[in-house]
């Protein structure tokens, strides 16, 4: 018997779905019994309603399970990750803060797609930089130990999706899975800093993470609707530690960052970011060096290698302005490639 008889009369009255209601129904869609009708009414009614926490967390115990782990090793990594979609068009910022925070020695696991609402999404901006992303296990797991990073390009790990991927296509605005693609990181980070694109999900997300298993992550969104970290002003963060979730703003005029417009961060082709990445790497100055140095430093914060944000903020320009993770891009992009 189909779950969409009795889960469907609940989302339509706004009522969430208890964890084992979402898990029913995220199996039954990923079996392939359910009808794209069947799938398009059910993703269209919990967007409308708003995914919870618990609906968040049965899907992900659906999914997860079916998302190949390639790792050799069970690696303390961290990712750095976004939902995408916040429509703002901006350079590759995560992908940037990836190749520091690896260059500082954390094992970086960064998990990606092609763009969603900008024009360079990870996996486009890597293969621009010359970064092979369709690598074997062998080579990936050689990718992090050897140059403390890997990039693990979505559609090759998880196969879950393959069932509601033509419906998703079809329908013209997010639905849960775009909160779901950040939270099932193939080999199960255990530390995020993960941007969304709406602050109406921050502590949502965080006690999906919290729920399994994550040591520590913030969950961030702009007040520009950036999902990362923002230079135009202050940033809302959910923050998961020692296992307690507490809600606090970062403002970069505390830090001594002057606030710039939304255009100086806003990108173009993957040949343009690339282009901007190996500049901000090579030294360049500006708002984009910058905002990427922000970034970097909450991740220095959520993998304890600095005991406070300013100490972050210093440890990024001292990677950057050595030249080191320039280095480990270029590492990266041997090792890929053997």
């Amino acid at each position: 018997m189909s779950p969409f008889n009795k889960i469907m009369p609940k989302i339509l009255i706004n009522q969430d779905l208890s964890i084992d209601e979402s898990e029913e129904v995220f199996e039954y869609i990923i079996s392939g019994s359910a009808t794209e009708i069947e799938i398009a009414a059910f993703l269209a009614s919990l967007s409308i309603k708003g995914p919870c926490s618990n609906e968040l967390i049965g899907a992900v115990n659906s999914l997860k399970p079916r998302v190949i782990n390639p790792l050799e090793s069970n690696t303390d990594t961290i990712d750095i990750v976004g939902t995408g979609g916040d429509g703002l068009k901006t350079y590759n910022i995560s992908t940037a803060v990836a190749f520091i925070v690896a260059a500082a020695g954390l094992y970086v696991a960064k998990h990606g797609n092609t763009a969603v609402s900008s024009k360079s999404g990870a996996s486009d901006v890597l293969t621009e930089l010359g970064i092979n992303i369709n690598i074997d296990n062998k080579i990936l797991n050689r990718c992090l130990k050897e140059a403390k990073i890997c990039f693990l390009f979505a559609p090759n790990f998880n196969k879950a999706f393959k069932n509601v991927a033509k419906v998703r296509k079809e329908l013209s605005f997010r639905t849960i899975f775009n909160l779901l693609g950040p939270l099932l990181n193939p080999v199960r980070a255990k530390r995020q800093l993960l941007g969304v694109f709406s602050d109406k999900y921050l502590k949502i997300i965080a006690e999906t993470l919290k729920a399994h298993g994550s040591k520590k992550a913030w969950v961030v969104n702009g007040y520009d609707g950036m999902d990362e970290i923002t230079l135009t002003g202050n940033t809302k963060v959910a923050e998961l530690a020692n296992n307690e979730i507490k809600e606090f703003d970062i403002d970069p005029l505390k830090y001594n960052f002057k606030i710039c417009s939304l255009k100086s961060l806003q990108g173009g082709t993957p040949k343009e970011n690339a282009k901007k990445m190996i500049n901000l790497f090579d030294g360049e100055q500006g708002s984009y060096r910058n905002i990427v140095i922000l970034n970097s430093a909450a991740t220095f914060l959520i993998g304890d290698k600095v005991k406070n944000f300013e100490d972050g903020i210093e440890l990024s320009k001292s990677i950057i302005d050595s030249g080191k993770a320039l280095d480990t891009l270029n590492k990266l992009k041997i090792i890929s490639n053997q």
